[in-house]
């Protein structure tokens, strides 16, 4: 399916704070969008194979999981370096990259990652329950930047799910331009797929 820029899907209407947050607590994905980028993203707690499959198909298929900065402590999950990058740097906060230790295969499918999303928001999950280095990208959100998120993703991301799921944890990735696979979709263009596919939209630059 071919999606575009189109005035019709610009104007569509955003939804409200509260209403991403229920659909989110439905188990639904959202399509966020900042400034600057789109994504499409869920509850890392209830993620399942469909959703990963869907994010994988329609996104640069960099899948991330935001989580709260003490999980991450204890997962023993430190940001990669550098770790001094600016709150707004789209690799802010980004951690070596992780697999469940069991339960996977080679760790990249739909359903391994599903699963790795799972594991990292368990509040059971010890260290040596995630090998390193593996598919799935933690990105540490530090308690300063989940209470202002300006417009970082990851941040408003991991803020939803805290107002959303039992167990706060976002998974998202980039959506891709359907017209120019090697870009970034705009925001009119994520708008336009979300129409297509059923999906809420919370545009943050509407706040």
């Amino acid at each position: 399916m071919q999606i575009v820029d189109s005035p019709l899907a610009s104007q569509r209407k955003h939804t409200t704070w509260p209403t991403a947050v229920a659909a989110l607590a439905r188990k639904k994905s959202v399509v966020l969008i900042t400034s600057d980028r789109a994504v499409l993203m869920f509850g890392a707690g209830t993620a399942d194979t469909v959703q990963m499959a869907t994010l994988i198909r329609y996104s640069s298929g960099f899948v991330q999981t935001a989580l709260p900065e003490a999980v991450c402590d204890h997962l023993q999950l430190p940001e990669a370096t550098p770790d001094r990058r600016h709150s707004g740097a789209a690799a802010n906060g980004q951690c070596v990259a992780v697999d469940s230790a069991v339960g996977v295969t080679t760790g990249i499918s739909a359903a391994d990652r599903a699963r790795t999303a799972r594991v990292l928001v368990n509040p059971l999950t010890s260290p040596e329950d995630l090998t390193r280095p593996g598919h799935m990208v933690p990105v540490r959100v530090t308690p300063q930047l989940a209470e202002a998120p300006n417009g970082v993703i990851p941040a408003l991301a991991l803020t939803l799910t805290m107002a959303a799921c039992a167990i706060p944890g976002a998974v998202y990735a980039d959506l891709v331009s359907p017209t120019n696979p090697i870009r970034m979709a705009s925001s009119g263009e994520a708008i336009a797929f979300a129409s297509a596919h059923n999906f809420i939209v919370f545009d943050a630059t509407a706040l």
